[in-house]
């Protein structure tokens, strides 16, 4: 079964699904179903849980193993494997087609961070959806971006008119997170009902001066001076980690695919398949001219090691580590420079 975002909500409130493939890189829309489909299977009784990385290296057998491996309490749990190029290749995509016909009582939660139409129309993600649910979450372009704010803000029941949607929509550029989290203080200064266009405005003027959105920004363009007290107001601020990664995350991965499709097709085609709006464009190009294919992929294992000290997953400094990263994504001779 095939469903929208959107969908996923009532369908997991009328059954649960013994696999799901949850892919997209859209970071919010993906890690929202992710957290729906994990609350769901805990209400059913899933209370164990395993979690799987397909790295360079990773071993297929421990897929297998988790499968006919029995809970010492007999719990049932969710098996979570993180895919994070969609390509499991031939060993992989054998594993994950062998795991569906397991008699086990575990969810399989398959999450795919790269996707595009291609690994849509892959074997082992026709027969994934063919026996649970699949979830496409991609990339919301820039003209559907107000009607995907609208529905948003409506669902938190506020009822904005035009002129607010359209200057939400003008404020985060096409940044979902940014636009979630506009929304969200929206409805704590104003509490539900109806939402104008001063409501925003004044909503945009009384935002923290520093954001992790302007964060990203900051070190797109090698701002160091001005990343490095960014970083420092959101440490003040008491800005969780988790928000400050996933805005990273979402900037690096647009470096990330930028590099690995512009040798294939034109740059502006580029753009439209990764929804980069216009005024965005030029820094993602000055991004990829100054930061190497090797500090990118530093900088994303960096970002996962981030993830894990924010969570308490891994022991470490979250800020210092944070201005770690910053250093070495803003290594260039203008590293002084900061924004007015």
């Amino acid at each position: 079964m095939k469903l929208n975002a959107g969908q996923l909500q009532g369908n997991l409130k009328r059954e649960l699904a013994p696999v799901y493939l949850i892919a997209g890189p859209e970071i919010l829309l993906r890690e929202e179903a992710v957290d729906q489909v994990r609350s769901a299977a805990r209400q059913q009784g899933f209370t164990g849980r395993m979690r799987f990385t397909a790295e360079r290296g990773f071993d297929w057998d421990q897929l297998a193993g988790a499968g006919s491996e029995l809970s010492l309490f007999a719990e049932k749990r969710v098996v979570e494997l993180r895919l994070p190029t969609g390509k499991p290749g031939q060993s992989g995509a054998r594993a994950i087609t062998n795991a569906l016909g397991n008699e086990s009582d575990d969810l399989l939660l398959i999450v795919a961070e790269q996707w595009d139409l291609a690994s849509e129309k892959t074997a082992w993600a026709k027969k994934v959806q063919a026996a649970g649910v699949y979830v496409p979450v991609w990339t919301i372009k820039s003209p559907q971006l107000p009607a995907w704010i609208r529905q948003r803000m409506q669902t938190r029941q506020l009822q904005p008119d035009n002129d607010a949607v359209q200057l939400l929509a003008a404020r985060v550029d096409g940044n979902l997170l940014a636009a979630a989290q506009e929304i969200d203080k929206l409805l704590l200064a104003n509490g539900e009902g109806r939402i104008n266009l001063q409501q925003v405005e004044q909503a945009v003027s009384d935002s923290a001066s520093f954001d992790a959105f302007k964060l990203s920004a900051a070190i797109l363009a090698g701002q160091r001076t001005l990343s490095l007290r960014i970083a420092t107001s959101l440490k003040r601020s008491n800005t969780p980690g988790q928000i400050i990664v996933a805005a990273l995350v979402r900037e690096l991965g647009v470096l990330q695919q930028f590099r690995g499709l512009i040798r294939d097709m034109p740059e502006q085609q580029v753009f439209r398949k990764l929804g980069v709006w216009q005024s965005r464009q030029q820094a993602i190009r000055a991004a990829v001219r100054r930061i190497s294919a090797m500090q990118l992929r530093t900088a994303i294992q960096q970002l996962a090691a981030l993830d894990r000290i924010g969570k308490g997953q891994q022991y470490g400094e979250f800020w210092i580590n944070l201005d770690q990263l910053i250093l070495m994504l803003t290594v260039t001779a203008g590293n002084q420079r900061s924004a007015a």
